[in-house]
């Protein structure tokens, strides 16, 4: 189902009109007279040193292997380029020359069959070594890196020599020819009889997976194989649908002038999600915004909040989900999932909304990246790999968050904060996704609010209040500049076994209460009407981690209802107090 919907979708946006041939960017035109003669090598790069995008035939897949382009290829394979020295073994030529050997092959195969004079103008340079040596001398040695992508221009033309009637031609029938050579079978991804692909073509751009491509669908070792059947015999794919799925993934794997994957989110170090639909390109941009917002993203969506996840008339249209992760020379699949666009609006806008807390002065989306930092261990491990395609896949689905988050949420409460708007907004985050795990696992029968709810009689909310207002009645007796706050030392223990704690907190505070003075009236009013909460003779001995999360959810509330507007009959905050916070 995933290859045939990621095939459908190289048809339906063009990707495979022109499968012989793909775009790839040239550097240099080596311009030749009709004899064959060196007259110059030209730039096609712009002002930032990228090659102009260029319609080319198809490059061959390859790794170790030894494969040349037609007309076009790096200078490894065009000018014999090497940068290391050949082995000093006697008879043994440097990979610069077997290369070229290659390059030079295919193209007297064309000169063979056509009588195109551009083709023999270009095996005459070719076979002249002195020619190639002043092509390579006209930029520095040091300047060569073998990735420089180059094309031919003959005489005063200004079309290049592959994209020639008669040489697109002749390239368009060889193809035919060695595609007629394969062998024919049924398609597991079309239904239909057609020549079957013995190797896939590679994924490029994909976390962990060699620079040089890797492999989706492969059979490279007798373990991989069964019923004497070889390579891709075992899974039959026709050549078609096999070029097409990987064109597709391709396409949303290719780094944009804003991202690192076209239409992908990167989900850790090791993965990354990617998704399409039948809808329009514009609702995929959209919904990739949404998902993965970028800086400017952020700050466009200021203007206009939520703009892209109402409904719409091609909500029923499919969505596609594919998160992949790289594993050197293949490609692992760690989720797959369809729905449609509609429903993932509605799971979007839901993420959202549980995720949201206190008086947030904007309504942006936070990235799943900024979600999961927030809640790394200092050293910054401690989260299981899959934790971010979990994760995502539950954002997009309307499912719980892993229970997971939950613990490494409180973990990370625990502990000391560390000083700077950084912390307060790492706060927020924590038990943001405290509040949304809970919610979406029906924890409590009780809503779990935005903000804070004097009515809520659940005592791990109340306790988290009353904590709140026992370290700011800390900080009104004594002072911000503590070694060493009761948040500190007492929070892991209070949202843990509440009743040991809170029998040395609440003596304490009286205290705290003593040395506050006049300013700190209004916090031992707060104290009273949390109290007055507090079940009579009771408090728990232990808190289930559910009960931590609303500990935590509670203690948020009431911290940042401190930084409210007060009204007229409430006392000012004390001195020194800012009157708002990032919390």
């Amino acid at each position: 189902m995933m290859l045939t919907a990621l095939n459908d979708f190289a048809l339906e946006r063009g990707l495979m009109d022109d499968p012989l041939y793909e775009t790839r960017p040239v550097d240099f035109q080596i311009r030749l007279s009709p004899e064959g003669k060196f007259l110059g090598l030209v730039p096609t790069q712009d002002e930032r040193g990228k090659g102009l995008p260029v319609l080319i035939p198809r490059i061959p897949q390859r790794s170790v292997n030894i494969a040349a382009g037609f007309a076009v290829d790096n200078s490894k394979y065009v000018l014999g380029h090497e940068k290391e020295e050949p082995s000093a073994r006697a008879g043994k030529a440097g990979k610069g020359a077997v290369r070229f050997v290659a390059f030079l092959k295919l193209l007297r195969e064309a000169v063979a069959q056509t009588d195109v004079p551009e083709l023999r103008a270009v095996e005459a340079f070719l076979a002249n070594e002195k020619a190639r040596a002043k092509a390579l001398a006209e930029r520095p040695e040091d300047e060569w890196t073998g990735s420089e992508m180059l094309a031919f221009v003959v005489g005063d033309s200004v079309t290049p020599v592959h994209q020639l009637p008669e040489v697109r031609a002749w390239w368009e029938r060889r193809g035919e020819q060695a595609a007629a050579l394969g062998r024919t079978g049924l398609c597991l991804v079309s239904g239909r009889n057609a020549v079957l692909a013995e190797t896939h073509p590679k994924l490029k751009n994909v976390p962990q997976a060699q620079s040089s491509g890797a492999s989706l669908v492969s059979f490279n070792a007798n373990a991989f194989v069964s019923h004497g059947l070889e390579q891709g015999e075992n899974a039959p794919i026709s050549q078609q649908s096999a070029l097409g799925y990987t064109l597709a993934l391709n396409d949303l794997l290719r780094k944009s002038e804003e991202r690192r994957y076209r239409q992908g989110i990167q989900l850790g170090e090791d993965s990354v999600l990617v998704f399409w639909t039948n809808s329009t390109a514009e609702q995929e941009s959209l919904l990739l915004n949404w998902a993965d917002p970028t800086e400017e993203t952020l700050r466009r969506f200021l203007e206009a909040p939520r703009r892209g996840l109402e409904p719409g008339e091609l909500d029923e249209r499919s969505f596609y989900s594919v998160t992949l992760a790289g594993n050197s020379g293949r490609v692992a699949v760690r989720d797959w999932f369809q729905t449609s666009v509609g429903e993932v609006k509605r799971s979007l806008r839901r993420y959202f909304e549980d995720l949201r807390l206190g008086e947030a002065k904007t309504d942006q989306p936070i990235p799943v990246w900024r979600l999961l930092k927030a809640v790394e261990a200092p050293s910054g491990k401690g989260l299981s790999p899959d934790l971010a395609t979990r994760m995502m896949g539950a954002a997009l689905r309307g499912h719980p968050f892993p229970r997971q988050l939950l613990s490494a949420s409180l973990d990370r409460l625990r502990l000391p904060p560390a000083d700077g708007k950084l912390e307060r907004e790492q706060l927020r985050l924590r038990v943001a996704l405290i509040k949304a795990t809970l919610i979406r696992s029906h924890a409590f029968s009780q809503e779990v609010t935005v903000s804070l709810d004097k009515n809520n009689r659940l005592q791990p909310y109340v306790l988290g209040r009353l904590f709140a207002v026992l370290e700011r009645l800390q900080a009104v007796a004594l002072g911000s500049d503590l070694n060493s706050t009761i948040r500190d030392r007492y929070f892991a223990s209070a949202s843990r076994t509440p009743a040991l704690a809170f029998s040395r907190l609440l003596p304490l505070s009286v205290h705290h209460a003593a040395k506050a003075g006049d300013e700190g009236r209004w916090l031992e009013r707060t104290k009273s009407e949390v109290m007055a909460l507090v079940e009579p003779d009771f408090l728990p001995s232990v808190f289930d981690l559910n009960a931590q999360g609303l500990f935590a959810v509670g203690y948020y509330h009431q911290r940042e209802a401190f930084f409210s507007k007060r009204t007229p009959s409430e006392s000012k905050p004390p001195k020194g107090e800012p009157s708002d916070s990032a919390d």
